[in-house]
């Protein structure tokens, strides 16, 4: 009778130590698979230590971190709402790791959300599958995520009010050009640096990146002989862009800058010592300390409106407050004197020449500029 007890007792023994090598050896390859995936999140638990790595999110990585903070603000649920934050705060990660310094949550600054709404803009202007409304629905996701791993909203950048984003339907309702007494300010009161770019932008409807990397001395040289320029360093693909120079603001725009680079002796904007996404972060500091609600991309706003003003002969929809579409058609063809499908063709030829100017090859996109 002993032994059979004995038998029995070493069978479930090896019975239970079988199953948990099983159950061990389930655990390690689903952890190994899920390593190979995408990480959805892992809710900290208990108090965090904001001193540490990541604000103490129990991740390593800026992207995790982020995607825990998600978890911990859903306390602990990953519905829809956290699935949707995921690739932005993915994308977050891979921004700031490609154009900045940042290795840690801690070491993000508001600066450095705002670069990335600009880059969420350049998305919607370059990507048609990249919609307005998934980058206002990107830079939301990262302003609710950074927030709960920091604890305060010392980082919130706003889509509208802070960067001039069109609604959601990508069709701008309000002019959101840079005044001319708001330009001058940052021109007269900013850096050498600042002043240059400003004036790149807003008479040439160059994109910060594009306008810092600039080589004023050989574009001037190049309007000199042909009255036109030609640049393709820092443009989206590196395509190379065509203006032609018919004022007297773009000359000048061309000169300031060659003068600075004749002190410098550099072939752009950018100081030798520096890189570009220092560069840029420090401008947006100057400029923001000259006037807070200055957004650069207002000046290339200003040279699209001033832009299809001249070669329309009517103002866009932005400026004059009237509907896109019909309604502004309709008022085309009255101010012109031409029938309402010749308002219709005048307006889509001016419009593809403009969106050629500004990098893109897509009519729609000026919507976001003109209304």
């Amino acid at each position: 009778m002993e032994k059979h007890i004995i038998q029995i007792g070493d069978f479930i023994y090896r019975y239970r130590s079988e199953s948990l090598l099983r159950i061990q050896s389930y655990v390690v390859q689903n952890e190994e698979e899920s390593m190979k995936g995408l990480y959805i999140g892992h809710a900290p638990k208990g108090l965090r230590d904001f001193n540490k790595p990541n604000f103490g999110l129990g991740a390593r990585q800026l992207d995790r971190a982020l995607i825990n903070a998600s978890l911990e603000q859903l306390d602990g649920v990953k519905n829809n709402t956290h699935k949707a934050r995921l690739p932005a705060c993915r994308n977050f990660a891979v921004f700031l790791k490609e154009h900045t310094d940042v290795k840690r949550l801690n070491m993000v600054e508001k600066s450095h959300v705002e670069l990335y709404g600009e880059y969420l803009r350049e998305r919607f202007e370059s990507e048609g599958s990249f919609s307005a409304s998934t980058a206002r629905d990107y830079l939301s996701h990262i302003n609710v995520c950074l927030s709960q791993a920091r604890g305060d909203k010392k980082l919130k950048v706003e889509a509208t009010k802070d960067l001039n984003f069109p609604p959601k339907s990508g069709i701008a309702t309000e002019d959101r050009s840079v005044k001319q007494e708001q330009h001058e300010a940052i021109v007269s009161q900013g850096s050498e640096e600042q002043a240059v770019i400003a004036a790149l932008q807003r008479h040439l409807g160059m994109r910060f990146r594009e306008a810092a990397l600039f080589d004023s001395t050989k574009a001037l040289s190049q309007y000199e002989k042909t009255g036109s320029i030609t640049f393709s360093r820092g443009t989206k693909g590196g395509q190379a862009r065509f203006v032609s120079i018919d004022n007297d603001e773009q000359v000048k725009a061309l000169t300031a800058g060659h003068a600075l680079q004749e002190r410098t002796g550099h072939d752009n904007v950018i100081p030798q010592h520096e890189r570009l996404h220092a560069f840029q972060s420090r401008m947006w500091r100057e400029a923001k300390a000259i006037d807070e609600t200055y957004c650069s991309h207002g000046e290339r706003k200003f040279f699209a409106c001033n832009y299809y003003t001249k070669h329309m002969g009517v103002a866009p929809p932005v400026v004059l407050n009237i509907q896109h579409g019909k309604a502004h058609h309709e008022h085309i063809a009255k101010v012109l004197s031409i029938s309402l499908g010749e308002a219709k063709e005048k307006d889509k030829e001016v419009r593809l020449q403009l969106s050629k100017l500004l990098g893109h090859h897509r009519i729609g996109i000026t919507n976001a500029y003109l209304g």
